[in-house]
């Protein structure tokens, strides 16, 4: 686990808590819950309405909801995961429901759930002073300043490193693709920090390459929404051990779904970027479409692609690029939260260019880039 990323994650934590009093709340709710144990009437009624109501308030809508896949990863290592948000929630509704005849249950139920939160709140106050102390970042962005995150299963790559640098090569592809469709060159990714947790390695990014990268993250993921059923109706064919046909059906129909969603879209996003070479538009076209389903396949397989942005602190009217890239970027936010995913990978989009189409002499041979606006080979297999 990264520490100055655990810096910022427990510093909004820590914010979560204080501003929205989860604590207090809490436990307010467990001595409703105590006090209509011993003795019900309408005070002791109305008081438990009261105290449910405020912490029910407390919990809805909370910035660890919004967290993404990155930071939710962090959040289960810590332990917190059961501890905040609408996980919390539905863990108090449930005890509640399951009580109604019992209030002394529920109150014993509900004081242990106090006691972990208030000790997490103690270990949190305590890791923050600590980071203080040793002066350790927490990895705040500066004001415009934008960060791409990529979040590699350990599983995927099996803890090997050459699998892991296989993946780092395809997602070079990707960014150099996408950075030169948005600015007109390829950018240096810089590695701004690398996690061991999950494999997730941080770069930084110009305002204008992340909001574009947004964009296709929030794309993707929305069209990949629409074939999660699918993906579960799959895991229940293999379950009953259905026809093969049956199994292939299913998979062809994910597959076509999200092709024809990427098509589209490539040529939509193509049309709202200039590209004046004619050859290179018809190969960055290619290129785009090749890797948005690498991110569709890769997505499917419990990969993330993360953007984020620090709003500037300058009043409106200052620079129109930055403040695009901010509102695209909050606007991909909800699509770039954590997703679960269940069964087993269904998507199998094709990954290689196809060069003999564009004109090769090889369908292997690899694209040569030509050397406008810094572009490069194509790192595609």
């Amino acid at each position: 686990m990264n520490a100055e990323r655990l810096h910022i994650v427990a510093l909004t934590l820590r914010k979560e808590l204080t501003e929205r009093n989860l604590v207090e709340r809490l436990q307010s709710l467990v001595s409703a819950c105590q006090a209509i144990g011993q003795q019900s009437n309408a005070t002791t009624q109305q008081n438990l309405v009261s105290a449910r109501d405020n912490f029910y308030m407390a919990v809805t809508g909370t910035p660890s909801d919004s967290f993404t896949p990155a930071w939710r990863q962090i959040l289960v290592e810590i332990g917190g995961e059961q501890l905040f948000g609408k996980n919390l929630k539905q863990r108090v509704q449930q005890i509640l429901a399951d009580n109604q005849m019992t209030p002394l249950v529920a109150y014993q139920s509900l004081q242990e759930i106090l006691t972990k939160l208030e000790a997490f709140k103690h270990a949190l106050d305590r890791l923050v002073a600590a980071f203080a102390h040793f002066q350790v970042g927490s990895e705040i962005l500066a004001p415009g300043e934008a960060e791409i995150t990529l979040l590699i299963p350990r599983d995927a790559v099996h803890e090997k490193l050459g699998d892991f640098a296989d993946e780092l090569k395809e997602m070079k592809f990707i960014l150099n693709t996408f950075s030169e469709v948005a600015t007109g060159q390829i950018d240096d990714l810089k590695i701004r920090t690398v996690s061991s947790s999950g494999l997730m390695v941080y770069l930084a990014a110009i305002p204008k390459f992340g909001a574009f990268v947004a964009k296709v993250v929030d794309f993707v993921v929305g069209q990949y929404k629409k074939i999660l059923e699918i993906r579960k109706l799959q895991q229940e064919i293999e379950r009953l051990q259905l026809p093969d046909e049956i199994s292939a059906k299913t998979r062809e129909h994910a597959n076509t779904l999200m092709e024809d969603g990427i098509e589209k879209f490539t040529v939509e996003i193509m049309k709202q970027h200039v590209v004046t070479d004619e050859g290179r538009r018809h190969e960055l076209t290619t290129q785009v479409k090749v890797s948005l389903n690498k991110i569709a396949n890769r997505i499917d397989r419990g990969f993330n692609f993360e953007v984020r942005i620090e709003p500037p602190t300058a009043p409106a009217g200052g620079d129109k690029e930055i403040e695009q890239a901010v509102q695209a970027i909050q606007a991909a936010s909800v699509n770039m939260q954590y997703m679960k995913l269940e069964g087993p990978p269904i998507l199998e989009l094709p990954e290689k260019i196809d060069s003999a189409a564009d004109g090769e002499a090889k369908p292997d041979d690899e694209v040569k880039h030509k050397k406008r606006g810094g572009a490069r080979k194509d790192d595609t297999k």
